[in-house]
């Protein structure tokens, strides 16, 4: 009489062995714990755009200062700075009619640029795209656009909001570095070379950073 197996199970069919499985999922956690990479995200507060309802019309509200509502509009032609409901005027050397701050590099196509890129990251050319995209950044004359914020700032300094609006094709990393430069002030308040802009660091007040325009507002374009 043939001997039974003592590792059939009560119907005669054999147990299945986990051990060989289990060993391998051991060894693998760790390898696949040690591949993680970690990517860190930087977070920017930004405020949304507010409606209010104003007051009744049977009650004459206190007359106020005229708020400054700083807006930065942003296109491929450089900034347009506008303040108490008034746009300041270009800066000397930018055509006219013409945004505030124009283009450092005036030959440089910046539209053309962010399309080039734009197309690269679509087919997967992301080295070509950002090349792209850095040359159109590398256009625009955001040295001057502290210089003027800067001197805001001196003139309203408890005011903290800038409006910021973009063309609807406009990259998001030159929206970030607009936020960036209108957020803290640096050691100086004007620059006139763009090197040692780029070098400066920023003023202390305190234990924190002297805050230029800290509080973004995106605005709605309609």
């Amino acid at each position: 009489m043939a001997r039974q197996r003592r590792d059939a199970g009560a119907d005669g069919t054999d147990e299945l062995n986990l051990a060989p499985f289990m060993n391998m999922v051991v060894i693998l956690i760790p390898m696949l714990l040690l591949s993680v990479v970690f990517i860190k995200i930087g977070v920017i507060n930004i405020t949304a755009p507010k409606l209010s309802v104003g007051p009744p019309s049977d009650e004459q509200p206190e007359k106020e200062e005229e708020p400054l509502n700083l807006t930065i509009a942003i296109s491929a032609k450089g900034f347009r700075i506008a303040a108490k409901a008034a746009t300041l005027p270009e800066m000397e050397g930018c055509p006219r009619p013409g945004p505030t701050i124009c283009l450092e590099d005036q030959d440089v196509d910046v539209a053309g640029k962010f399309e080039s890129a734009r197309k690269a990251f679509e087919n997967g050319n992301a080295p070509a795209g950002t090349k792209a995209l850095e040359e159109a950044m590398a256009a625009y004359n955001f040295r001057e656009l502290y210089n003027r914020l800067a001197k805001i700032k001196n003139e309203y300094p408890e005011e903290t909001i800038v409006n910021l609006s973009a063309d609807s094709d406009m990259p998001y990393s030159v929206l970030v570095r607009v936020m960036d430069v209108a957020r803290y002030k640096l050691k100086k308040d004007s620059y006139s070379d763009t090197s040692a802009f780029w070098e400066a660091e920023y003023k202390k007040s305190g234990d924190n950073y002297a805050e230029l325009f800290n509080d973004p507002v995106l605005s709605v374009v309609q």
